[in-house]
Order: structure tokens, then sequence, then C-alpha cells
């Protein structure tokens, strides 16, 4: 998961009357290799503005982890850190925690919620299962795994482990649950909760019309194995059509073979295409973009939820999926009418719906409303973290 942004620093969300109320909760730790942007520091900050006692655990920092991996050497430093000794350190943390204390633990790595909730057996510390990404199931759908493989079989049953042990588990949308559920069995409790996204640097940034006589596409952050970029390769094979202009700010494998795609398309200056931004080049890239480019591979609907769409959202754009249309990310366009959905493999048709959209231009903007709206009432930190202090309030009255 990505929500676009590799320099993204942890913002603390807007303080309001704090939600726990009475005897204070025991600490709670969130636990993942790589501590930064919305996956640790600021979901941790949200939960401190609501009263809990939440502190981050982790090995490197999201900055630390896209510095090195700019050579061979610090990569695989940088393996070492997130794969051997972060769950050695959290064994550890784990052993020496007081009764009571909560550790959310997310499959980054996959067998860290497994293995934490053997440790906690005998301390009475307790275990969140949250699943970012189901495995094995990523390996066989991101990159063609066999199910048969040593390393599949060990991420099938570390998740059946973490499923059945772990206090409760989490995950990011209703069909990954049942999903999930019909593979690996059903957990003792279970929440559904977005991942959510930083919507404090977007507030009052409510979309209006543009005066720019281009409609302004954006595909931004990491495009890999479990993403699909075919469709759009083929859909702009023959240019981009008048009157828009897409970007792709990204990086990763799929990336790679976009841009090339591309740029063999004779771009021209209707596509800007580059790697993932920076933080201030982020924040006025999403504020410029009209239209969200999301996409997801069949077979990925059962492992992620690209939590890119929130960001997106959040800026006041559109969402344009690629995507199963039974999928968590098809239902929240759906949901919230904020954009528009297309199947992997149907070019023509994206084609089609990209050459409408400058004549759209009040249905965009009516879209981007919508998006921009619902981004900030459901999917900010604060109202996500709601949900996780629910969650907390009735495991501590267990």
């Amino acid at each position: 998961m990505d929500d676009g942004n590799k320099n993204s620093g942890a913002t603390t969300p807007t303080k309001g009357a704090a939600l726990v109320s009475g005897p204070r909760l025991a600490p709670i730790w969130f636990c993942s290799n790589v501590g930064g942007g919305v996956f640790g520091a600021w979901q941790t900050a949200a939960w401190r503005a609501l009263g809990l006692d939440a502190r981050l655990h982790s090995a490197i920092e999201l900055e630390e982890y896209w510095k090195a991996k700019t050579s061979v050497l610090s990569r695989l430093r940088l393996r070492w850190a997130m794969y051997a000794s972060y769950p050695l350190r959290l064994w550890t943390s784990i052993g020496q925690a007081a009764p009571g204390a909560t550790f959310v633990t997310v499959t980054n790595p996959f067998f860290l919620p497994a293995m934490a909730s053997r440790i906690a057996r005998s301390r009475g510390a307790r275990i969140i299962h949250l699943v970012y990404d189901l495995y094995p199931d990523a390996l066989v759908f991101g990159g063609g795994w066999s199910p048969r493989h040593p390393v599949a079989r060990l991420a099938a049953c570390s998740t059946r482990v973490a499923i059945a042990e772990c206090e409760a588990t989490v995950y990011l949308g209703r069909r990954l649950r049942q999903y999930a559920e019909s593979q690996y069995g059903v957990a003792r409790r279970t929440a559904v909760i977005p991942v959510g996204t930083d919507t404090s640097v977007f507030r009052d940034c409510w979309p209006t019309m543009r005066t720019d006589r281009l409609v302004h596409c954006l595909y931004s952050g990491h495009l890999g194995r479990l993403h699909e970029w075919e469709t759009m390769a083929q859909a702009l094979a023959a240019g981009c059509p008048t009157g828009l202009k897409v970007e792709i700010a990204s990086d990763g494998p799929g990336a790679v073979k976009l841009i090339s795609a591309l740029r063999a398309a004779s771009a021209g200056e209707s596509f800007v295409l580059g790697g993932t931004q920076d933080k201030s080049k982020w924040h006025n890239a999403m504020l410029a973009a009209d239209v969200a480019l999301v996409t997801m591979r069949f077979g990925a609907e059962k492992v992620v939820m690209p939590s890119k769409t929130y960001s997106a959202m959040a800026a006041g754009q559109a969402i344009l999926a690629i995507c199963p249309l039974e999928s968590d990310l098809a239902d929240l366009i759906v949901e919230h009418d904020c954009g528009w959905i297309i199947e992997p493999g149907d070019a023509a048709g994206l084609r089609s719906l990209l050459k409408g959209l400058p004549g759209r231009r009040d249905e965009i903007l009516q879209k981007r409303r919508k998006a921009y709206a619902a981004a900030h009432a459901y999917y900010s930190m604060e109202a996500t973290g709601r949900q996780w202090v629910e969650l907390f309030s009735t495991l501590n009255e267990l």
C-alpha cells in the first residue's frame, strides 16, 4: 500500500475532545518494520489526540526506507533491519511488556502478527492483527508465485495462526475480510477499518471550477505488481486525447513499463512522466489534479485496498479506477458517487471515457466535491481513529 507521497511527514491531527474516559487504557503499540507516514506516525498521532497512550514501534522511518534503496549494500542493510532484527526487537518488547499492553501488529513482514501472538500468550499482552496485505495471496497474485512454494505455504500458515490466535483482526475493506475468512478462517473478533489519510494537509481546499483548458489526470505513487498498467498504456497508445493532460508521478516495476510505453506513443506536452515527488511537489500536484488514476489487477481485489485513493479524495480529485467491479475500491466509488470504474483490459472503454472528460467539467466538479466531502468526513485520521478507539475499548471491557 502506498498513499503516493514517499516523503510524507507525520502531522498531528486536530485535537478535539478525547474519546477515552475513565481509567486510562494501557499502552498501545503500533508495530511495523517501516514506521513513517500514514502507516504508523499519523496513526499513533491520531490515537494520542483521541486520548490513548499510543506509541510507535518500528525498525526504520519512511525517509530512511527510501534513502536506503540507493545501493546494493544499503538494500542489504535495509532487509536485515526490516526482516531479521526488527522481529527480534518486537519479540523482546512483547516479552517485557506490562500485562494489558496492546500491540497492533501489521503484516509487515507477513509473519509478524503470528509471531507476536505466540509470544503474548504468557505475558498477558494483547495482539491485534492488522491486515495491510494478505499473504500468501499477495505473492501469488502479484508475484506469480505458486501456492505450493515453501514461502507461500509458510505465509498461509502464519495467516491462519494470526487470525485464530490474535485478540482481533482488522481488515481494510469488507470484501477483503470476506475473502480472507473464506480462505483462512474467522477471527475471534473482526473489524473493518479503512486506512484513511491525513486530511489536514488539504483542509480548506474545497474543489472549485478550474480555469485551465485541460483536464488534469494524475497517477501518483507506487505502481507495483498488484497494480494494473497495461490498460492505461493501450488506451493512451495513440497519444493523449485532446483537452486532457496525463501525469504519471510514480515508481515501481509497473511505472517503468508504463512510462516507457507512453514515451513511445509520441507523448508530447500532454504527458508529464516522472518519478515520485517530494512532499511540497506532491502536495501541489495533488491539488492541481482533477482526476486521480488508481489501478488494480484482477486478483488484487482479494489482497489490497489502494491507500492512495483516500489521499486523492482528500485533495478533491475524482477517482478513475481501473479495477474489478467486485472490489472494495469499486464499492467506495459507487458508495460516494465520486468517480468512474473501468475493468482491467477494457482499453477501448478507458479511451472513450478519457476522450469525453473535457466535455464533462460540471460532472467532474461534482464528483471532486463528493470525493472531498467523503474523505474529510469518513476517512480522516480522526474519523478512522474513532473506530480504533471503539475496538480498543471493547477489548478493554473483556
